[in-house]
């Protein structure tokens, strides 16, 4: 069927056939006239008449840009045939769509990719097998590394990710069942908000009936916790090393497919420097949805879209044009490899290249203290000490383990009672830091500005009753009006040896990477605590890492960890520091 819509020719439910004679069903989208346009295509599992626009222009719009827009159904979704097993069949049907899509009247054979999210999945898993006439790709907010880059970033399962994401899958497989009792109970369990609701049930498995019955495949991401033979199938990345075909990576700072993203990155970067192949990284100060100005009540003014969609229609009309076509309109096109949000600035900075996890950063280090009274909470006697800024290296002796600590501070962690991280939003902490099972160390006023612009870190001293447990550090802006910004957090898991033998072990915690100006005046804080939940799942406490997965709830116990300082070395914050001419 044919209509006009939007000043485009819309063509529904156009059949596609895949090597193994499955039938996958796509919305065409054409300029009304007899000229030849590049094709975008777009593989998503949610829908061809949503097309991804909770974050991307309709396809009309791409349209009016002078491309052939494609939207496709993956596998076993909406009216495709065949199962639906997430990522197993998108790089086949990928390169199977690419070259159909390459071929459909008025293409002028060039095809790019674009969406976010699992839309980008799809884009990685056809880059890896190289179809001839995918010419670009533009992967928002997503992994081509799917155990570090998405299910498992810090090392744990991504609770409140996950969770949401597996009964909506389940709800949509109901769907084309008729399953209308599972429908319902999905739509009551989705728009539970609080972190206690998530704890039910536990463990995070995949026992509810309605993942069990309509989505079994959340019980093997969250089974297979550590990184094994199905991860390793379900990573595109080694193949997409070899590939050249260029790259706009699209990020948000608060979005938790991340690490992907910078990830995916850092794995290509070496691509490039051979020649093999370009590539753009562009971050904003965007959650999963929306790519906004607002994100945790914070406005990050009327800039913060960074005109996302008229930089991702250049990108392709750059690669997928003719020479006399092309213009250089984008920063993407130019010099300047990195594009990012700078929160605190609240403005877009551009560098020629950028490792978030550069180890010769110019670093600022911050000394914790402890004081007359304990350290636990906001209103106890924690402190960072400002120490002199340091190069690629460390002046100070970085291993501690021997060492005899002139203070400690103690906190327990009952994983019965996580401490609360709802998502990577700069939402207010200030009433979970009044709580005092965990350790708040808090800094002067800077007096100076300066930027901040990597992966923050924390190496502790410590000693452990109960482990093995989680460290969690999570750092925030405290404002003059006393809330406190989420800025970032990480973890790392501690076991009980060293404090077994009454020595002091040596743990370090890194951070996600973020961009902040710091202004003068302003005051950092650094919380410690054995948990961020849900955006990490819970450590049950003296579970060996490889039954974690298996923990129920009546096995929840608590940990006991003291935190040393006053040594050579001691405890201590570390920030990465970038220059206002972007160097490190």
């Amino acid at each position: 069927m044919k209509i006009r819509f939007g000043g485009a020719l819309k063509e529904s439910n156009q059949p596609c056939t895949m090597r193994d004679g499955i039938v996958l069903y796509a919305d065409i989208y054409r300029p009304d006239d007899d000229r030849l346009y590049p094709v975008l295509l777009m593989r998503q599992p949610y829908g061809r008449t949503l097309a991804s626009t909770v974050t991307q222009a309709h396809p009309v719009w791409y349209v009016r840009q002078g491309f052939i827009v494609v939207i496709q159904d993956v596998r076993g979704r909406g009216d495709s045939g065949g199962a639906f097993d997430p990522f197993i069949h998108e790089a086949d049907d990928g390169y199977d769509a690419v070259e159909w899509a390459a071929g459909l009247p008025g293409s002028n054979g060039c095809v790019g990719m674009y969406g976010f999210s699992y839309q980008g999945f799809t884009q990685w898993a056809a880059a890896s097998v190289s179809p001839p006439s995918l010419k670009a790709i533009a992967p928002g907010m997503c992994g081509a590394d799917l155990y570090r880059g998405m299910f498992y970033p810090q090392g744990r399962f991504a609770v409140f990710e996950h969770v949401p994401w597996g009964f909506q899958l389940a709800r949509d497989s109901a769907r084309r069942v008729g399953g209308e009792a599972a429908i319902e109970a999905y739509t009551t369990r989705i728009r539970r908000k609080t972190p206690d609701e998530h704890l039910y049930p536990l463990p995070e498995d995949g026992s509810h009936p309605i993942l069990k019955g309509y989505f079994p495949q959340y019980e093997e991401w969250y089974s297979h916790s550590t990184y094994d033979a199905y991860w390793e199938s379900r990573n595109w990345m080694n193949a997409l090393r070899e590939r050249s075909v260029p790259t706009f990576l699209i990020g948000g700072w608060y979005d938790v497919f991340l690490m992907g993203t910078l990830l995916d990155y850092e794995a290509l970067r070496g691509r490039e420097r051979a020649g093999n192949g370009v590539l753009r990284l562009m971050i904003g100060p965007w959650d999963h949805i929306p790519w906004g100005r607002y994100a945790g009540g914070r406005d990050h003014g009327p800039e913060a879209d960074g005109r996302i969609h008229e930089q991702q229609a250049a990108w392709f009309r750059y690669w997928l044009k003719g020479p006399e076509e092309r213009s250089i309109e984008s920063p993407l096109l130019a010099d300047a490899e990195v594009t990012y949000f700078e929160r605190g600035s609240a403005a877009w900075r551009s560098i020629p290249s950028a490792s978030p996890f550069t180890d010769g950063a110019r670093r600022l280090r911050y000394e914790l203290q402890g004081g007359e009274r304990p350290s636990n909470g906001a209103l106890g006697s924690g402190r960072l000490k400002e120490m002199a800024a340091s190069g690629s290296g460390t002046e100070a002796k970085d291993d501690i383990r021997e060492k005899e600590a002139n203070g400690c501070d103690v906190f327990v962690y009952d994983a019965r009672m996580p401490m609360v991280v709802e998502s990577y939003q700069p939402i207010d902490r200030s009433a979970q830091q009044d709580r005092n099972e965990i350790l708040v160390y808090t800094s002067s006023p800077a007096n100076k500005k300066f930027r901040i612009f990597g992966k923050p870190s924390v190496k502790a001293q410590y000693q452990l009753i109960g482990g093995p447990t989680d460290l969690v550090a999570i750092l925030s802006l405290v404002r003059p009006d006393g809330s406190a910004e989420f800025l970032t957090a990480g973890r790392t898991e501690i076991s009980e040896e060293a404090g077994e033998s009454g020595s002091w072990g040596q743990a370090t915690v890194e951070l996600r990477p973020l961009a902040f100006e710091l202004a003068e005046g302003e005051v950092i804080r650094l919380e410690l605590t054995g948990s961020a939940y849900p955006l990490f799942a819970i450590h049950p406490n003296g579970c060996p890492p490889d039954v974690l997965h298996e923990a129920e709830a009546d096995v929840l116990k608590m940990a006991t960890v003291a935190i040393g300082y006053g040594t050579e070395g001691g405890s201590w914050l570390q920030l990465p520091l970038i220059d206002d001419e972007g160097g490190q």
